[in-house]
């Protein structure tokens, strides 16, 4: 496991690009990890989760508090999972980088 800048280089992403993530609880690690080359990206696409399933991971206003410190604004929220009692846990989250001024 390293960070995603230690595998790709700012120069090789081009727009278009989306960054998915998909780490079972490890959002802000996989995020500080790219932190760097972040900006490069026009959208990032990840799980979150409103209640916590791995111990110490961020929950979801954290990472979307997160992101829009760096210029990301939340646009939607798809495939919301309930537990029993009709409670949210997780969802898909899409943040799109603000409009430059």
């Amino acid at each position: 496991m390293a960070p995603l800048e230690s595998f790709l280089k700012a120069e090789e992403i081009s727009s278009p690009a989306m960054l998915k993530l998909d780490v079972q609880g490890f959002e802000h690690e996989a995020l500080i990890g790219c932190e760097s080359i972040l900006p490069h990206f026009d959208s990032v696409y990840c799980e979150c989760s409103f209640i916590e399933l791995y111990s110490g991971q961020k929950l979801a206003f954290e990472i979307i508090d997160w992101l829009s410190a760096r210029d990301f604004c939340l646009m939607g929220v798809f495939n919301s999972a309930y537990d029993r009692h009709g409670r949210a846990i997780q969802a898909d989250f899409l943040f799109r980088r603000k409009a430059r001024i």
